[in-house]
């Protein structure tokens, strides 16, 4: 046995020394031995390790190596504790600098949807002038800044800008918009929010917080005529006009007359044109050929765009007779939008299948049935056509629009 001990000396084997596990054993240790406060210098080393009780042997790690790793670790703590006041003033100073910048974003921010935070303009916004119709719909509202249909243009309205000055629906809105800065790519949202309201219906935003409500304004009999001529000539400001007449080119062409004189002979009055479902060509001509606003959606779009066509003008056309203004609305044709505003409420089931839901009928009613004239001054005219059949849901729609109507002219 001796002479394999002597034969085969631990440190010429390859294998490893009997006590490589000390290493280990020295990391397990607890804080407090001292061996945990060396450091990398060489001359601590054997200090330490004589102070522990265990001496160097052959084979075996030197002690600073040893306890290398925790020897970091205890370092890296140490300097943490001595650098502390330093590490404090720099974290103050960038939580400083971030809430300065959350505070900047938050600023720039303000007016995306949140209702409490739309007129927060800095100082270093740039603002852009933009111009549209509000749309005032469930949850939210929009700057409608290309026609009355919506499109990529429109400006978000927040609730709390619609709470704070009253606006309706229909209201010509005039302010501005924040320009975006070249690092807003990230918070971009689809769609601009209106940052300032300058001016509603052309008057201070601060005047439409007491207007009074359309509906509460008192109605009575029209007794000033508009000046027309002919089977019109008896209509007054404030009527209730039907033009019963079939479906086709003729009745298209009545109603460009109606609108070049109106816009001749009424020159006191806003004249607005709603073609609903109309062949594009006729709307172009309408639009070239009319001193007014015209508020068009051909066939080809959805239903429900024939609906907010008709549904938003007589909302604008509510808003200017509040005002004191004579508004003279024709709309081509009161049936179609009666058929468009089924397609919503029903769907797409037939026109024949089952009853027809009341809710279409009052809709329709309540566009027509807007027509009146104001004891405090200003009239709404409406003078809408339907087609004259008598069955079916037209007959059904005619029939309808007959009991609210002031006066029907046949062609």
């Amino acid at each position: 046995m001796d002479n394999e001990v002597t034969d085969v000396p631990v440190a010429d084997s390859g294998e490893a020394p009997v006590r490589k596990r000390a290493p280990r054993r020295a990391t397990k240790k607890s804080a407090d031995a001292p061996v945990e406060v060396v450091t990398l210098d060489a001359t601590v080393a054997p200090e330490s390790a004589t102070e522990s009780g265990e001496a160097p042997t052959d084979g075996e790690a030197p002690v600073g190596r040893r306890t290398r790793g925790r020897g970091r670790g205890r370092t890296a703590a140490a300097t943490t504790d001595a650098e502390g006041s330093d590490n404090v003033e720099t974290s103050e100073s960038d939580d400083a600098q971030a809430d300065t910048g959350r505070g900047r974003q938050r600023n720039r921010k303000r007016g995306r949807g949140r209702d409490d935070d739309f007129d927060g303009v800095s100082d270093d916004d740039v603002l852009i002038p933009v111009a549209g119709i509000l749309d005032i719909l469930d949850n939210y509202a929009f700057v409608r800044t290309a026609g009355y249909l919506a499109s990529p243009a429109d400006i978000y309205v927040a609730l709390g800008q619609v709470k704070k000055y009253n606006l309706r629906k229909g209201d010509a809105i005039v302010g501005a918009i924040r320009q975006p800065r070249d690092n807003d790519f990230q918070n971009r949202q689809k769609y601009n929010a209106l940052a300032t309201i300058d001016f509603v219906n052309g008057a201070a935003p601060e005047e439409a917080v007491v207007r009074e409500e359309f509906n509460d304004l008192v109605a009575v009999h029209a007794s000033e005529g508009l000046g027309l001529s002919g089977r019109f000539g008896a209509v007054k400001k404030g009527d209730r006009v039907l033009i019963d007449a079939a479906a086709g080119a003729s009745r298209t062409a009545v109603i460009r007359e109606l609108a070049a004189e109106i816009s001749a002979s009424a020159t006191d009055a806003h004249l607005m044109v709603v073609v609903s479902e109309g062949l594009p060509e006729d709307v172009t001509a309408l639009s070239r050929g009319v001193r007014g606003e015209v508020s068009a959606s051909s066939y080809d779009r959805h239903a429900d765009e024939h609906v907010t066509v008709a549904d938003l003008a007589i909302a604008r056309a509510k808003r200017l007779v509040e005002k004191g203004h004579h508004v003279v609305v024709l709309v081509d044709s009161m049936t179609r939008v009666s058929k468009n505003q089924l397609a919503v409420i029903q769907g797409s089931r037939p026109l024949g299948d089952g009853a027809v839901d009341a809710a279409v009928f009052s809709a329709t009613k309540r566009l027509f049935g807007a027509g009146r004239a104001l004891e405090t001054g200003g009239s709404l005219t409406v003078i809408a056509t339907i087609d004259n059949q008598p069955d079916g849901f037209n007959g059904a729609v005619r029939d309808e629009l007959l009991d609210i109507a002031t006066a029907v002219v046949t062609l």
